[in-house]
């Protein structure tokens, strides 16, 4: 079983997964871009954020599309775009997007006060949290 067979699995064990379409989006996204040169544990955290909605994974599919197309061997543009888009964000969107920036630093994403949220949003991030947890235990990326 290779990584990305084993990340699926493991959410999925674990019902990180809203609905079938989130876990589908999730799939496509993770057995198209695992391969690339850029793919890491933290890029793999903000695909499944990405993916609870259509209008967020289109976003995603297409940075990643040029990113392939460019060539890029690293995260270094999506790191660049993600700290200008905190910068203009607030509320809800400001929160995913500092959680985003996170994963993709490797860094401490300190949680905000997820009472004064509305519910969904609360649960997204929430669940966003617990899968990164299961995927930062599986084995270092393409060292099968």
């Amino acid at each position: 079983m290779n990584w990305n067979e084993k990340c699926m699995l493991d959410l999925t064990h674990h019902n990180l997964f809203e609905d079938n379409a989130h876990r589908i989006r999730f799939r496509d996204l993770l057995n198209c871009y695992y391969g690339a040169a850029f793919f890491t544990k933290g890029l793999c955290k903000c695909m499944y954020l990405s993916c609870w909605d259509e209008e967020h994974f289109a976003i995603m599919l297409e940075i990643l599309n040029e990113m392939t197309l460019d060539g890029d061997k690293n995260l270094n543009m999506m790191k660049d775009q993600g700290e200008i888009m905190v910068q203009s964000s607030v509320g809800f969107e400001n929160v995913v997007l500092r959680l985003s920036n996170a994963f993709l630093n490797d860094t401490f994403f300190e949680m905000p006060d997820l009472g004064v949220m509305n519910p969904e949003g609360a649960h997204m991030i929430r669940q966003a949290v617990k899968a990164a947890e299961y995927i930062e235990e599986l084995p270092e990326v393409h060292e099968e």
